[in-house]
């Protein structure tokens, strides 16, 4: 058996870290599958409902807001003239895809806790394999907001063909702060429980089920919070509005991408430390 020893003494620049995380992401890409593969198969196999329960968030909570709505216990009005049932659903949707990308490094390698320090491969390779899992729940998120839009005859604009960049760009906003946090969380467990707390919280701080306030406090606090822009442009996007925050989310595409190969660099010079914590 080949025995690996970390030391602290290996001098690597930046780039050349890039260029190696690249050379290994490329080479370990049909591992990340094959683990998608076997964890997508594995968790639905068993399981009566089947793919619904990748749906469930989306639908309860909806119902949940349509409800509450409905019987007059609260009054959420949506802006544009965008029916609620609509506002509602997609946001729903939208807000659940930045929830699981966010959450997806840490739950992959926290799934892959019992190999990492006994089989030697590239750890992005578990990083792959979260954002697999992550698109392809995505195109099973996306059948209630599909299904919303042809219910209230909605037709598509040209602005749906931004859908996917919008798609993409909450995606690495979300998972680029998710690995920036992942080797904390990997050694210490509060971490998760703080995502798992904080997520529902921030939820209530972005217009998901209902629109930004007019005036206030939460107005500011709307304001401030950069999903704000980027949830109601990929709703506009499928609701046939015009986007209002392009520029806005070009830019923090940008920084993401750039933080996201800051992230990389620090995931990969930080595994041997935290598989020796773990794993002692």
């Amino acid at each position: 058996m080949k025995t690996v020893v970390y030391t602290s003494d290996k001098k690597t620049h930046f780039f050349q870290e890039l260029k190696f995380i690249y050379r290994d992401i490329k080479s370990s890409n049909f591992l990340a599958y094959q683990m998608t593969k076997r964890d997508i198969q594995s968790q639905h196999r068993q399981s009566l409902l089947g793919f619904f329960w990748i749906l469930a968030p989306v639908i309860v909570n909806s119902l949940i807001w349509l409800f509450l709505n409905g019987s007059g216990v609260v009054s959420v009005n949506s802006p544009g003239g965008i029916p609620y049932p609509v506002f509602v659903i997609l946001g729903t949707t939208i807000w659940n895809i930045f929830a699981e990308a966010l959450q997806s490094p840490i739950n992959s390698v926290n799934a892959g806790r019992a190999i990492i320090s006994k089989i030697n491969f590239p750890k992005e390779a578990l990083l792959m394999k979260g954002l697999y899992t992550t698109f392809f729940n995505l195109t099973i998120k996306m059948i209630p907001a599909v299904a919303i839009l042809i219910i209230y005859q909605i037709a598509p604009s040209w602005s749906l063909l931004l859908f996917p960049f919008y798609i993409i760009a909450l995606t690495v906003f979300a998972f680029t702060i998710g690995l920036i946090i992942t080797p904390l969380g990997l050694i210490y467990t509060d971490i998760s429980k703080v995502l798992t707390t904080g997520i529902p919280f921030l939820m209530y701080l972005t217009p998901v089920v209902y629109a930004v306030p007019k005036m206030g406090i939460f107005k500011f606090l709307f304001k401030l919070n950069p999903l704000t822009y980027i949830i109601n442009d990929t709703r506009n996007t499928l609701v046939g509005m015009e986007a209002q925050s392009l520029l806005f989310t070009v830019i923090l595409t940008a920084i993401s991408l750039i933080v996201l190969l800051i992230g990389l660099v620090i995931f990969r010079k930080s595994m041997p430390i935290v598989i020796e914590k773990i794993a002692g």
